[in-house]
């Protein structure tokens, strides 16, 4: 295991596990969010904020192989804040904030915008434009993680994109076009699945998916510089499917601030 691979698993099972298990202590929550904000830094520090769809399959892992496999010489450090919260339910839960606030992060990973599965109503966005902010106002990208749409849904997925442009169109912000790609995908590969059984959780192959994309975002690399990674449990043949599909949309993302 590489230097940057372990600093990966401390920082992981400290956010992960630690924060989760003692959110009821002040003085041990205080104590591990001061041990996070004094471990070494990488040269990637992403940070996820959001729910089960951020957490599924190790996206925030899956993430960092990716880096470190087109950069070897170069380390990722991946956190996700515990707790699955819409991101107006994280304003407070004093959690998140203090995550936020423990580490340089390079790029903060920003999922879980309320939206209207109908598309008739509408959830204000006012708490993901001021997170937006705050992450800009620390130094690092907010990168906004519109999801995917449900299992064989049409429409979800680019109503739910184009609702993270508006986002961004009001507190500039990078929008990984997740929606349009997985669409993408499903109709170039349709015996190919994405979804977890649910139908709404990602399975392994739309966590590599969506991993490729945030990929090309913080690195500005395409997809295709990465060879067949077989520490991945994909087929090499998925896994370049994923990545052609991932490459259409290289450079389709707002311009990150």
């Amino acid at each position: 295991m590489n230097k940057g691979n372990q600093w990966l698993t401390c920082l992981m099972l400290l956010v992960m596990v630690s924060l989760n298990g003692c959110s009821s202590d002040g003085a041990s929550h205080s104590a591990k969010i001061s041990q996070l904000s004094t471990m070494p830094e990488a040269n990637y520090e992403l940070l996820f904020i959001g729910n089960s769809h951020s957490s599924a399959n190790g996206l925030p892992n899956l993430v960092s192989t990716l880096i470190t496999a087109a950069e070897p010489e170069k380390s990722a450090n991946t956190a996700l804040v515990p707790g699955y919260r819409f991101l107006d339910e994280r304003v407070n839960d004093g959690v998140t904030l203090e995550t936020l606030n423990a580490r340089n992060w390079t790029h903060v990973f920003l999922q879980a915008q309320k939206y209207s599965t109908s598309g008739r109503y509408f959830y204000s966005t006012s708490a993901a434009q001021d997170w937006i902010k705050q992450v800009k106002n620390l130094g690092g990208t907010p990168v906004m993680f519109p999801e995917w749409p449900r299992y064989r849904n049409k429409i979800e997925g680019q109503r739910i994109y184009e609702l993270h442009l508006q986002i961004a169109n009001n507190e500039a912000a990078c929008v990984a076009p997740i929606g349009p790609v997985w669409d993408e995908f499903q109709l170039l590969y349709p015996d190919i699945k994405l979804h977890g059984p649910d139908g709404n959780h990602s399975n392994l192959n739309g966590a590599l998916l969506t991993a490729y994309v945030f990929f090309q975002i913080v690195t500005s690399k395409p997809a295709n510089v990465l060879g067949y990674l077989p520490q991945i449990n994909v087929s090499e043949d998925t896994q370049q499917k994923l990545k052609t599909v991932a490459l259409d949309f290289h450079n389709i993302h707002l311009p990150c601030p």
